[in-house]
């Protein structure tokens, strides 16, 4: 399938391609501030802790932070600085991926912006390379762009929303996947454990006992119970929470693509970007070339190799996490 495709909406049981994130200095000091006065993560570090996200911010953004933080609250704000600073350094940093836009090739949005806010610039850069992407900012004149949503709270609560579903569903599937492995490797002690002839004994007495247990109540009919039978009421219960999941996913992955904006490019530095920014893990070069396919120009497997190399090393955004070729778009936690 071409990497180009449309992604196909995502299901509780399966999650598609990483959400991606690019958060301005403006959201990220905001939701901190607003973290210090609540014990729950935000749902910016809530979902890129669960892979629900990717948030990516510019090294610009990085180094405004806690300078900003240290501006506003010297301006009047009423927050408790060393602890905005404190969630910066322990939450907020260690799940954001910080990326170096320097080199990247300008687009229309970026060339209008430099007139008026050229700090912003990188932002518009590393959009235009991982497009479509949701970028979330209250800064005016990346609003202004037409490709930042402002509505930051909304966003979150959309992160919130298909965070806990997709959560929960996970939880399920793990306890259903304990209770089905305890059960066989209960069924197989048991196999392994007996001999044929003690096998066969328990089999008839089995038999014997269901059929004396038959014809007991064939005698002995019960008064049908006034109760509603239980696993009915459980499988209902369980119906309507799912259901109720299912709806809040829906409405939080609506919100969510409804701010996915930019027209991918379709150079082999867009598609390496977009393969790199959307895998949960970083890629070699040969799983690069794998999921690129026929787009890599060259004749052979070598060529490719060598292409995709290229690109690799010549952008600062791409980043070599273990030196042995494994490659992801920025580094986590500015590491």
């Amino acid at each position: 399938m071409s990497e180009m495709a449309p992604a196909r909406r995502r299901t509780l049981y399966q999650r598609g391609p990483l959400r991606r994130a690019l958060l301005d200095t403006s959201v990220l000091t905001t939701d901190i501030i607003a973290a210090t006065r609540r014990l729950a993560l935000s749902s910016f570090v809530a979902g890129a802790q669960a892979g629900t996200v990717r948030c990516l911010i510019p090294v610009h953004v990085w180094e405004e932070v806690p300078r900003v933080l240290a501006d506003r609250h010297r301006e009047g704000g009423r927050f408790d600085l060393g602890r905005a600073l404190e969630l910066w350094q322990s939450r907020y940093a260690p799940v954001l991926y910080v990326v170096d836009a320097d080199g990247l090739p300008m687009t229309p949005e970026a060339q209008v912006l430099a007139g008026r806010d050229p700090s912003d610039v990188p932002m518009l850069l590393l959009a235009g390379v991982i497009a479509p992407v949701v970028i979330i900012g209250t800064d005016a004149d990346l609003v202004d762009s037409g490709l930042a949503d402002a509505d930051w709270a909304a966003l979150r609560k959309a992160l919130g929303d298909v965070g806990v579903t997709e959560g929960k569903m996970a939880d399920l599937e793990r306890q259903a996947s304990v209770f089905l492995n305890i059960t066989g490797h209960m069924v197989e002690g048991v196999i392994r454990n007996s001999t044929p002839k003690h096998l066969a004994a328990a089999m008839v007495a089995a038999g014997a006992v269901g059929g004396a247990l038959y014809w007991w109540q064939k005698k002995h009919p019960r008064v049908p119970s006034q109760r509603q039978p239980v696993w009915p009421v459980m499988l209902e219960h369980v119906s309507t929470r799912m259901t109720a999941h299912a709806e809040r996913h829906t409405r939080g992955e609506n919100r969510w693509r409804q701010a996915e904006l930019g027209t991918p490019g379709d150079t082999l530095l867009h598609r390496i970007a977009r393969i790199l920014v959307k895998s949960p893990d970083p890629l070699t070069r040969t799983a690069i070339v794998e999921r690129l396919g026929e787009t890599v120009p060259g004749a052979g497997h070598a060529e490719r190799m060598t292409a995709v190399l290229e690109v690799l090393t010549a952008h600062a955004m791409f980043v070599d996490v273990t030196g042995r070729g494994h490659w992801q778009v920025g580094r986590l936690g500015g590491r």
